[in-house]
């Protein structure tokens, strides 16, 4: 516990100031694609266990993952245009070129044509290569654009991830009798899960409801000036006291629970291949997705829910 309580502190200290100072914005870049790079290996090096794995399959599939990272981000580029991936891509002349729907494309053309190459390789390791591909590059990507989308939403995702973890083990350490998922992850009770949940609630809702109140420190604004969690996504002012505090306790209780939903698909894949961590990249923790599955599946729902919200009830003074 002592282990797993240092690395916390330690990586609290390298990922706050990543994530809120906006000179260190480069850093947040290189931070993610490592990270994507890392769950890439992490995923392939499971798959291992089962089935030996060529190293060349292993760097094919991470240059895969993280060129489907980059399509996404480039595919968002109105918002991530002073991105390091965006603007790479420009250099090389690939920014007007390069979209999901290719990456996606040549991932599958190329391990289609491994398979062929390679007779070792079944139908069923085309799937958890491409599974893979989507799960890693998905998230990574959501991650970042909703860092460029706005700070407020990826501190209030974390918020969202971290509240519902801790307060999880802390709950069903103190309270726990009732097995959520005895196969997929035994220790996880209802107690716990739902104690999480309450606390994430809890602490989000108030971060979007009285966001008023800290948004100069997210903000370039004037005294007096009022800029709510939502402003410049949808039609959120035009909500009641009431409609804002309801929609807040929804919203953040659907984000809790996809943070759990990403950290039991984890534990599935683990269950699966018969492994304890991803890796042992952060001690008393494990690897990239035994410390952020829950924030990877989130984000991607997240990113989503903002994106439907723009488009379907969009802000009434966007350009």
């Amino acid at each position: 516990m002592k282990k797993r309580i240092i690395t916390a502190i330690v990586l609290a200290l390298i990922l706050v100031p990543v994530i809120l100072v906006r000179e260190l914005i480069r850093v947040f870049d290189v931070l993610a694609i490592v990270i994507a790079v890392a769950a890439s290996f992490e995923l392939v090096n499971m798959y291992s266990k089962e089935k030996p794995v060529h190293i060349a399959m292993k760097l094919i599939n991470c240059f895969l993952t993280i060129l489907l990272m980059f399509s996404i981000i480039n595919h968002f580029s109105e918002y991530c245009e002073q991105s390091l991936m965006v603007q790479l891509l420009t250099l090389i002349h690939m920014d007007t070129f390069l979209s999901p729907a290719v990456a996606l494309i040549t991932s599958f053309i190329i391990i289609m044509a491994i398979m062929v190459i390679n007779p070792s390789y079944t139908m069923a390791d085309v799937g958890k290569f491409f599974i893979s591909i989507i799960y890693v590059g998905v998230c990574a990507g959501a991650v970042t654009i909703l860092r460029y989308f706005g700070i407020r939403f990826i501190v209030y995702l974390l918020l969202i991830t971290v509240c519902t973890d801790v307060f999880a083990l802390v709950f069903g350490m103190s309270f726990g009798k009732h097995k959520m998922a005895p196969v997929t992850s035994p220790k996880k009770t209802w107690e716990g899960a739902i104690g999480g949940t309450s606390v994430a609630v809890l602490v989000g809702t108030l971060v979007i409801f009285l966001y008023p109140h800290i948004a100069v420190y997210f903000h370039n604004i004037t005294d007096g000036e009022k800029f709510e969690f939502f402003d410049e996504i949808f039609r959120y002012r035009e909500f009641t006291v009431v409609g804002k505090i309801a929609f807040g306790i929804t919203l953040t209780l659907f984000l809790s629970i996809c943070s759990q939903v990403g950290d039991l698909l984890a534990s599935k894949l683990k269950r699966t291949y018969g492994i304890k961590d991803y890796s042992n990249i952060f001690p008393g923790h494990g690897g990239v997705l035994d410390r952020f599955d829950s924030l990877f599946f989130a984000s991607a729902v997240f990113l989503l829910f903002l994106l439907i919200e723009t488009n379907i009830f969009p802000w009434p003074f966007a350009a």
